[in-house]
């Protein structure tokens, strides 16, 4: 069974809302730009580009090559120190340096080097991976660091930065691509238990549920902020747990692309639809079957279908309610259409 009655793809909703992805076709490596940047064209040896902001104040420098620790048999660590040897003899102000191991086995070895430069804010990031590498430089003034910090820009083009097919694939995109796999499903744990009880699960219940076996870093927020409803994390901004009305939502950072909405309503045959509203940073419904039977939620294959002949939206699921407000992506103030569940499927409501 493949998962998703809906994938969202195609003309529905950008890839990556106020991004492009660059690819280096010569040394196997992509990241994410800004869509108003501007590239200054690759370079006569083709291991990357410089991109530059339409005001012509912040630059990103990105290249490719090939590991002198295949070629030559140096460490990862004496061409990291060789990195921060050059840096030092040009006497810069270091602000954080550090290398990172790679749990998930996605990298050979990255490290993230943050530095000051004649007035300039580097955040500098090598990824090693095979018999290659990639390197980003990201630098701007200064006085805009702090409103690219705030912005979640400068973490969001550096670690975009890795290994890739040419197809960039977004945290939400993953999401997607996990939950296709054949004869996937997923148990609901209902007041602890998978032993039916007759009883219907709560929007935190089919949430964790979906969280635990889907462990990004929007969803452990999640996770540690409903298993500790102490737990502080500085960048969430807003956060709803209504399981009254069967209803969840959390932002992080105000104005960012990555939030998160989930809610769940009545089928007519008992059954439940349970819905994922995953943004990060770009927009996935996803839409689930809850059995009550089983307690197990499988991919519902046949609703929402409507969805992916309209032209680029921003769905907003409901706090109360069953009617789904459709927003121009370009516009999110305007509504250009609502759906209304009415218990077997939608009902598309124009304005």
């Amino acid at each position: 069974m493949t998962c998703l009655a809906l994938l969202l793809t195609g003309s529905l909703f950008a890839q990556t809302k106020g991004f492009k992805s660059y690819w280096n076709e010569k040394y196997q490596y992509s990241i994410l730009i800004p869509e108003d940047f501007g590239g200054m064209g690759e370079s006569e040896s083709g291991d990357g580009q410089t991109f530059v902001s339409p005001d012509g104040d912040t630059h990103i420098q990105v290249y490719g090559g090939y590991n002198a620790q295949a070629i030559l048999g140096t460490s990862f660590d004496e061409e990291y120190q060789a990195t921060l040897k050059k840096l030092n003899d040009r006497k810069v102000q270091i602000i954080d340096s550090g290398t990172a191991d790679d749990p998930y086995e996605e990298f050979d070895w990255d490290y993230t080097i943050q530095y000051v430069e004649a007035g300039l804010h580097h955040s500098l990031r090598s990824v090693w991976w095979g018999d290659h590498y990639a390197t980003v430089d990201f630098w701007c003034y200064l006085e805009d660091k702090a409103r690219f910090e705030e912005d979640g820009v400068i973490d969001r083009i550096v670690y975009s930065l890795g290994p890739d097919d040419g197809t960039f694939k977004s945290e939400s995109n993953m999401v997607r691509d996990w939950c296709s796999g054949e004869d996937y499903y997923l148990n609901v744990y209902v007041d602890g238990t998978l032993e039916p009880q007759g009883k219907q699960p709560t929007i935190e219940e089919l949430f964790l549920s979906f969280a635990v076996s889907n462990q990004t870093p929007l969803t452990m927020i999640g996770l540690e902020k409903i298993n500790d409803p102490s737990y502080e994390f500085e960048d969430i901004v807003e956060w709803i747990l209504d399981n009254k009305n069967n209803y969840l939502m959390y932002q992080l950072v105000s104005d960012s692309d990555y939030w998160l909405e989930a809610c769940s309503w009545d089928k007519d045959n008992g059954h439940k639809l349970f819905l994922i509203n995953y943004n990060a940073p770009n927009q996935v419904l996803l839409c689930f079957d809850y059995d009550p039977k089983e307690q197990v939620l499988y991919p519902d294959h046949t609703t929402l279908q409507l969805l992916q002949d309209m032209p680029k939206a921003i769905v907003r699921l409901p706090h109360q309610g069953k009617i789904m407000d459709i927003y121009y992506y370009k516009d999110l103030s305007k509504v250009v259409s609502r759906l209304s569940w009415n218990g077997k499927r939608f009902d598309l409501i124009k304005n």
